[in-house]
């Protein structure tokens, strides 16, 4: 009797299998939570301080370097990286937009590629919405001092000194450094004002 039943269930089950009914159903699979818009952007945004802490590792790297072709190599590797850092940080202001660091971070990567214009654009929306944030209104200086305009260079430099003396100190080492090399398109007197200024103004 019991040979019989275990035949009757093989069969059974056989059957079963055959037809495509026996196959036990499966076990969902816990579902992953899916990230908020505001922690994509905080991803984003740190992806794109990698890309710009690379960035800035090659170009330190070229400045030891005595070969103009290593050099030009890093160089073009650091740029690279900022253009992955501003699309990184363009795509966290996607998610959130009053992600004023996102902002302030992509105005520096765009100076870095020499896209002042967007620059100056990605710093003003910054301070829009954190006027106080002092790395911005040094940053956004230094692409005014590149474009010629020392008008606002002077006036940012006179915000830092009362606000954050060190990045005043940053601003100044930057007009240091246009002073004794100014881009092509500077106008003729723009050297010798800055210089004229800065002696006036800046302690050392």
């Amino acid at each position: 009797m019991r040979i019989m039943i275990c035949v009757l269930i093989l069969c059974l089950s056989g059957s079963l299998f055959a037809a495509g009914g026996g196959a036990m159903p499966s076990s969902p699979q816990p579902s992953v939570p899916q990230k908020t818009p505001g922690e994509k952007a905080v991803d984003s945004y740190n992806a794109g301080l990698k890309n710009r802490d690379k960035a800035l590792k090659y170009l330190e790297e070229a400045a030891t370097q005595s070969s103009e072709k290593k050099v030009a190599k890093l160089k073009r590797k650091a740029n690279k990286q900022f253009v992955r850092a501003a699309n990184n940080f363009e795509r966290a202001i996607g998610y959130e937009p009053r992600l004023y660091q996102a902002h302030g971070s992509l105005g520096y990567a765009l100076k870095q590629t020499g896209d002042f214009s967007g620059a100056l654009a990605a710093y003003n929306q910054c301070l829009k919405l954190r006027p106080s944030y002092t790395p911005a209104i040094e940053y956004q200086a230094e692409a005014h001092l590149m474009l010629g305009e020392l008008e606002l260079v002077k006036e940012a430099y006179r915000k830092l000194v009362t606000m954050d003396p060190e990045k005043a100190a940053m601003l100044a080492l930057a007009m240091d450094a246009w002073v004794a090399k100014p881009p092509d398109s500077v106008v003729a007197g723009q050297v010798t004002e800055m210089r004229a200024w800065m002696d006036a103004n800046i302690q050392s």
